[in-house]
């Protein structure tokens, strides 16, 4: 429920961050979030949230959520190239990874904390302010290298086929996009899936699988440290489909392995390898789009959201029929795959490095 409106409504998100202004369109979401999280928690508090009527409150909820989600991250993608200059895109892009993987390391055991003390209405309500307070850091922001705006003087309609169109001209860009759906079809629905490894093949259950994600989160935030210092060195297109392929060995090792403490280090570098390959696949393409369409070609940069829901429903199914180790390891396979026939066959992304 969260993901399908990437699909859907994140391509006209992508129109609006080009027709309007960006930093406008991030406090109005923000600000809308904040309302939904509020009327949830209040549901919650007031028992609404309850059996069967609960669930349908959940799911409406998170839709609504998911939406507005989609509608934010094209535009916060785009604000990124647009307050820094190009020769710091590197370490904006890295910088900007670390929320995620601090929020893997700490969400989760924080958000169990707030609910076993204070209740999950509290919880909600916390989150609620969360987003009034992002909302409210953005108003004095300015977006100092933002280029003209254009895309008012076509109908959306237009706007929209103009994105797609841009995409498939351009090859380096649809290359690079086409490198980005791999982790998403073929890690993230791994990393759905480690309950199982955690408690068919490691049997340690809950605790085990904590001690995994912390790894994962672990490894991309020491990952995007060092590759953040590292700097436009490190830019370069060949470096990051290298990590692309390092990733995919270690989903087939992840597969494969039985022992608790390799699986662990192994989390650690999928972590690690994961945000290598973001940061840098991230940086190469805001690089190479045109600032008039760059709300356009994030907004389909980020239909991975919407792809890696299905992508995991089909490897749990396969789990189901086989086992979650054999399903792990085909899926790694795949990976290595695709990862090896697009280091050969995209030249072009290969050669690929930030501009100095």
């Amino acid at each position: 429920m969260r993901s399908l409106p990437f699909l859907f409504i994140g391509p006209l998100a992508g129109v609006f961050a080009d027709r309007f202004d960006r930093r406008k369109m991030v406090i109005i979401v923000q600000s809308c979030l904040a309302c939904v999280v509020f009327l949830f928690a209040l549901g919650v508090y007031k028992g609404y949230v309850v059996g069967s009527t609960g669930v349908a409150y959940a799911l409406i909820f998170t839709f609504i959520g998911g939406t507005l989600h989609s509608l934010i991250q094209p535009v916060r993608q785009a604000m990124v190239a647009n307050t820094v200059p190009r020769k710091d895109l590197w370490n904006a892009i890295a910088l900007n990874s670390i929320a995620g993987n601090v929020a893997r390391v700490v969400g989760p055991g924080l958000g169990g904390v707030l609910i076993a003390w204070l209740g999950p209405a509290v919880n909600f309500t916390i989150e609620g302010v969360l987003y009034v307070l992002m909302a409210l850091a953005v108003v004095p922001m300015t977006l100092p290298y933002r280029e003209e705006v254009t895309a008012k003087k076509a109908t959306v309609t237009a706007n929209l086929k103009q994105g797609f169109a841009y995409v498939m001209t351009e090859r380096r860009i649809l290359h690079l996009l086409l490198l980005s759906y791999i982790p998403a079809l073929f890690v993230a629905p791994v990393i759905q899936i480690m309950p199982v490894i955690a408690d068919e093949v490691l049997g340690g259950k809950s605790q085990v699988y904590g001690f995994l994600v912390l790894a994962m989160g672990v490894g991309g935030i020491i990952g995007t440290m060092i590759f953040a210092s590292m700097g436009r060195t490190s830019t370069k297109g060949i470096l990051g489909m290298l990590a692309l392929l390092l990733l995919s060995l270690v989903v087939i090792s992840i597969g494969i392995s039985s022992w608790l403490y390799a699986s662990i280090a192994l989390m650690f570098l999928l972590g690690l390898f994961r945000i290598a390959f973001q940061i840098n696949n991230n940086t190469l393409l805001q690089m190479e789009i045109a600032d008039g369409l760059r709300g356009r070609v994030m907004a389909i940069y980020h239909l991975d959201h919407g792809f890696t829901p299905f992508a995991s429903l089909l490897v749990g199914l396969m789990a189901e029929f086989t086992t979650a180790s054999l399903t792990v390891t085909v899926v790694g396979i795949i990976s290595l795959i695709l990862a090896t026939y697009s280091f050969l066959a995209y030249k072009d992304v290969r050669q690929l490095q930030q501009a100095r």
